[in-house]
C-alpha cells in the first residue's frame, strides 16, 4: 500500500539517497520531499484523465445568482482537480471552486485526488519516477541523474497510460455515410 512517505522514500532511494520515514526528520531528502511532494502529486494527476482518479457527481446548485453572464453557480467537489466533461454538454466557466452555467442542473465527470493508498501499482511506479526526476538535482546536485530519471519517467508514463486505458473499452466507431459512399 502506497503512502506519500513510501513513494518519496523510494524516489530518494532511486537517486542514491537514503530512505526517509517522515517529512520532518531533517536532511536534504526529507526537506526536498516535504516541499515538492504535494504539488508533484497533484500535477501528475492533472496531466492525464486517469480512470482510477475519475468520478461523476451531480453538482449542488448554489442559491446565489452569479454577478456575470451566467444564470447559475454550482459548487465543485472538494477533491476536484480537472473537468473531463459537463453534462448536459454546454458552455460553462470555472472560477475558483465554482462552475458557472446557464443549465438548471449540472453533472460533472472529473479527475479527483485519491488517497495514496488507493493508487494502482502502475501509477505508484510513475509517481516514484516523477519524484526521482524532481528530487535528483536538489538532493544530489547531479543534473545527469535528473535527466536519466526524466527519461525513466517518460517511459513509465507511456506504460501507465496504456494500463489505465484498459479500464475502459475503446469507443465504437460510428457509422459514417461517407464510408458507405466509398464502398
Amino acid at each position: 500500500m502506497a503512502t506519500d512517505i513510501s513513494m518519496c522514500s523510494n524516489a530518494l532511494l532511486l537517486i542514491g539517497h537514503g530512505t526517509i520515514s517522515s517529512f520532518t526528520e531533517g536532511g536534504a531528502g526529507a526537506l526536498v520531499a516535504s516541499n515538492l511532494y504535494q504539488t508533484s502529486y497533484e500535477n501528475l494527476l492533472s496531466l492525464h484523465r486517469w480512470r482510477f482518479a475519475s468520478g461523476k457527481v451531480a453538482l449542488s446548485r448554489l442559491t446565489v445568482t452569479p454577478l456575470n453572464d451566467w444564470s447559475y453557480a454550482y459548487q465543485l467537489p472538494a477533491d476536484y482537480l480537472l473537468a473531463n466533461r459537463v453534462i448536459p454538454q454546454s458552455d460553462y466557466e470555472i472560477f475558483a471552486n465554482k462552475i458557472y452555467s446557464n443549465e438548471t442542473t449540472l453533472e460533472i465527470d472529473y479527475v479527483f485526488k485519491p488517497a495514496e493508498s488507493q493508487l494502482p501499482a502502475y501509477f505508484v511506479k510513475l509517481m516514484e519516477m516523477y519524484l526521482a526526476s524532481q528530487f535528483a538535482v536538489p538532493v544530489t546536485d547531479n543534473s545527469a541523474k535528473g535527466q536519466l530519471y526524466a527519461q525513466f519517467y517518460d517511459a513509465q508514463m507511456r506504460q501507465a497510460k496504456f494500463a489505465d486505458a484498459s479500464s475502459r473499452p475503446p469507443d465504437a466507431v460510428a457509422d459514417n455515410p461517407l464510408w458507405a459512399a466509398r464502398a
